[in-house]
């Protein structure tokens, strides 16, 4: 009853309640981490940040999730499709972007992802969606740059020193403070049902050149990565809350 992703109607979208009201805070957004491990999993490109100790890992904390409740990184990864027209696994208002960002966090008070998400209100997932921009956005984002070596599905690439990227710079341009908000599900299997979404409003732009790249990865059957995203689900009477409008 609560599954993702859903398609956003931003006029149907309510205000938040009170007890919601407080801003939406990343603590830690532009910190680095020591490295980030980056996999091709056969359906996506998963980033897995490591850090020198715990209390450096971002933290998500206000909006939506349950007060006073910090929320910390556990992995970033992508969705796309193979034309500019699809890709992202939300819409609003019907439209697709070109890739969707997932930035995935879990309840620190649960300990560990693998234990957040048996939970309710376990994990927190912020989508951020791409469309290709012109000329003037210049290829080679960091977070790009790995992927042509880790093409064949199972395989790894470690960034370190000046390979490194902080989560700011992975979808620049969009608002954190205007977003949309609603109860959900993972939108890969098991699809549990413990996600507080967070889905920026407006795009980011991806340049061509890393969006290819990203389609030039090989899933599990050594076929082209692409259209890794799960149709949008039934909203089945869940209220969609809009912030920062």
């Amino acid at each position: 009853m609560r599954q993702s992703p859903i398609d956003i109607v931003r006029s149907a979208a309510t205000l938040p309640s009170l007890d919601h009201a407080a801003p939406l805070l990343l603590e830690g957004g532009a910190r680095k981490p020591v490295s980030i491990v980056v996999t091709n999993n056969g359906h996506t490109a998963q980033y897995t940040f490591h850090w020198s100790k715990e209390s450096e890992r971002p933290t998500l904390i206000g909006g939506p999730l349950p007060f006073g409740a910090p929320y910390v990184l556990e992995q970033l990864h992508f969705h796309w499709g193979a034309d500019n027209g699809r890709g992202s696994e939300h819409t609003f208002d019907g439209v697709a972007g070109a890739a969707e960002a997932h930035f995935v966090f879990y309840k620190q008070e649960y300990g560990s992802f693998e234990q957040a998400v048996t939970q309710p209100d376990g994990l927190a997932v912020v989508g951020a969606l791409y469309e290709v921009g012109g000329d003037k956005v210049k290829p080679g984002a960091k977070w790009a740059v790995p992927l042509p070596k880790i093409r064949p599905a199972g395989s790894t690439a470690t960034l370190e020193g000046g390979a490194v990227f902080n989560l700011d710079s992975v979808a620049p341009g969009g608002s954190w403070q205007r977003y949309y908000s609603y109860a959900g599900s993972l939108t890969t299997p098991p699809c549990a049902e413990s996600v507080t979404w967070i889905v920026r409003d407006g795009t980011s732009p991806i340049a061509q050149k890393d969006l290819n790249e990203q389609r030039n990865l090989r899933d599990s059957a050594d076929q082209p990565l692409v259209d890794n995203f799960r149709p949008v689900q039934p909203l089945n009477g869940r209220p969609v809350v809009r912030y920062g409008f």
